[in-house]
């Protein structure tokens, strides 16, 4: 099962026979079969016809839209899940405010234990600075103040202050010259690491909403995340986790490796937003599948996965908690 991204402006996605063919220009960029192809995501001005459209809808590809700057627009599903207990679990859950805060607290913990275990692997392999220091422990000591969040505003404190303070050092994890880090700003991102970020955070919503979709979960009902209109609040909650070991460690690999280079985007005016060339945009696509697809050690396997097979695992153990067959959500940590 794999994934397939078409971000070529002005790209015409056809079905020929079993098989989607995308044309720009007279020129044929890809020839895929639909068996075996899980999501499509589309990015930029691409058009679908109504031969491919029904071709996806009938095979039940996840097939999601982006902006050229890589924003969230929409998707085109199939038939909506059929795992009727599993949502009537899911909803009764929600109306338990005991059980939703205990599944709220692991998904914090998981997330503090993830974003200090990647400043710990830089400090291992090239050293702190007071600033991860300082990150560092105020990580280790908010965990311990989880148990004490009786309320999901004190517990959205703690994640906000853990956040700050990851963020606060998240520069310093950064080698390569020619990027700063001044802070985490976003709608819309006005440097370059914090335009991958959020591409990265869209990609990998992307990954873990198909997932939720698998295991036949409410995409929009979370406990982390208030039930907001139109915001997919379990996606948000499972993402979080993820963001660090996923997207972070993408990011910060591409930039220290020099796969990424400043001249890799355009130069704009003073507090205006970054602009991301379709060039840059394609690449860091195809950075992101490969580490998708390198994964890592799944330690309840005992083997490793791929990242999007981590994902789908992440939502099973969810729902395995909505159905009562687990004690409590048990969240994904890396070392």
């Amino acid at each position: 099962m794999r994934t397939l991204y078409l971000a070529h402006e002005g790209a015409v996605l056809r079905r020929e026979g079993e098989r989607l063919r995308a044309l720009a220009k007279g020129e044929l960029l890809s020839d895929t079969p639909i068996h075996g192809l899980r999501q499509l995501v589309l990015v930029g001005s691409v058009t679908l016809t109504p031969a491919a459209i029904d071709l996806l809808v009938r095979n039940g590809v996840d097939t999601v839209f982006l902006s050229h700057r890589g924003r969230y627009r929409g998707r085109l599903v199939g038939v909506g899940s059929t795992h009727i207990h599993l949502r009537l679990a899911q909803y009764a859950m929600h109306t338990d405010p005991g059980r939703s805060l205990d599944v709220a607290r692991a998904i914090v913990a998981g997330k503090l234990a993830n974003q200090r275990a990647l400043i710990l692997r830089h400090a291992r392999r090239h050293g702190t600075t007071d600033r991860l220091g300082a990150a560092r422990r105020a990580l280790a000591f908010l965990r311990t103040r989880l148990d004490a969040a009786h309320d999901f505003d004190a517990l959205r404190g703690v994640e906000g202050a853990g956040a700050a303070a990851y963020f606060r050092a998240f520069g310093d994890l950064v080698r390569a010259p020619g990027f700063t880090f001044p802070n985490r700003n976003r709608r819309p991102p006005m440097d370059p690491i914090n335009a991958l970020l959020s591409f990265g955070y869209t990609l990998l919503a992307n990954v873990v909403e198909a997932a939720v979709h698998v295991v036949g979960l409410d995409p929009f009902l979370g406990t982390l995340h208030a039930a907001t209109t139109a915001r997919p609040s379990l996606v948000c909650d499972l993402m979080e986790e993820l963001r660090a070991p996923v997207v972070d460690a993408l990011v910060l690999a591409a930039l220290n490796r020099r796969a990424i280079k400043p001249e890799d985007f355009e130069d704009t005016l003073p507090d205006e937003p970054v602009v991301v060339p379709r060039e840059t945009v394609r690449w860091f696509v195809t950075l992101f599948e490969r580490h998708l697809e390198r994964g890592a050690h799944y330690e309840p396997y005992g083997k490793r996965l791929t990242w999007r097979d981590i994902a789908e695992q992440q939502a099973r153990r969810y729902a395995r908690t909505v159905l009562g067959d687990a004690p409590t959500y048990e969240p994904l940590t890396t070392r």
